[in-house]
């Protein structure tokens, strides 16, 4: 179905169950990662408990012939990067349809004590029936040992909160500024930051208004996005229920 960073994904059938799944083979090099394969495994059981409709279902996680793999529901629709790159920015209320859903996921998910720390358009998919699904909870912590090594899994962090870019231990709220940057992503066509040292911007820049590049997007929508983007955490809005 396709491949990225994250590695492979395949339309597979569960034999067991007879059911028709997706399922993600991790890349051969992360057998050189213990850290990274540990917290793969447990995050991903502990993504298996997150039973929500805005949430990617998680069937099964494991190893075979030294390989890793992730098997999840298959969905049938578009990631939001997907639409962005062929639409640019959207209508307001469909940013504000998308960010209630997005929102409501993860609460769920913070909730539930588990952090995605990778949100961000690429890893949010909208069903044929408009349902935002997100993806990749329990990968993302495997990615940032990853990173802190000899990063296998790298990009530019476009996304990532000022504490998170700095290395320092995130809670919740670095999911929240995140999801700031996909709702100014969604309203304006583009990331707040896109030239120079991203990861500086994040810690020190403060955020454009969206209304500086798209003149649509209304007074309350803007103010919420900006104030997920501040810097600091205790600044933010505090809970994804809150948005």
């Amino acid at each position: 179905l396709g491949r990225g960073g994250m590695g492979v994904v395949y339309r597979a059938r569960d034999r067991h169950l007879g059911r028709v799944v997706a399922l993600k083979r991790l890349p051969d090099n992360l057998r050189n990662h213990p850290a990274a394969v540990k917290f793969f495994e447990r995050e991903a059981r502990s993504a298996a408990v997150l039973n929500h409709p805005n949430i990617v279902t998680v069937f099964d996680a494991g190893q075979e012939n030294g390989g890793y793999f992730i098997t999840m529901e298959l969905l049938e629709g578009t990631p939001l990067d997907a639409i962005m790159k062929k639409r640019g920015a959207l209508p307001p209320l469909v940013v504000a349809r998308l960010g209630v859903q997005i929102a409501t996921g993860l609460h769920f998910a913070h909730r539930n004590k588990i952090i995605h720390r990778d949100i961000k358009a690429a890893n949010l998919f909208l069903t044929k029936d408009k349902i935002v699904k997100i993806m990749d909870f329990g990968l993302a912590k495997m990615v940032e040992e990853v990173r802190k090594g000899a990063t296998v899994i790298g990009g530019t962090p476009y996304y990532m909160a000022p504490e998170q870019a700095a290395g320092e231990d995130v809670d919740h709220r670095a999911d929240l500024y995140a999801l700031g940057v996909t709702l100014f992503q969604l309203a304006t066509g583009r990331v707040p930051f896109t030239d120079g040292d991203v990861s500086y911007h994040h810690r020190h820049t403060p955020a454009p208004d969206p209304r500086d590049i798209q003149a649509d997007v209304p007074a309350p929508l803007a103010e919420l996005i900006l104030k997920l983007l501040a810097k600091k955490p205790e600044e933010r809005v505090q809970q994804a229920a809150d948005v």
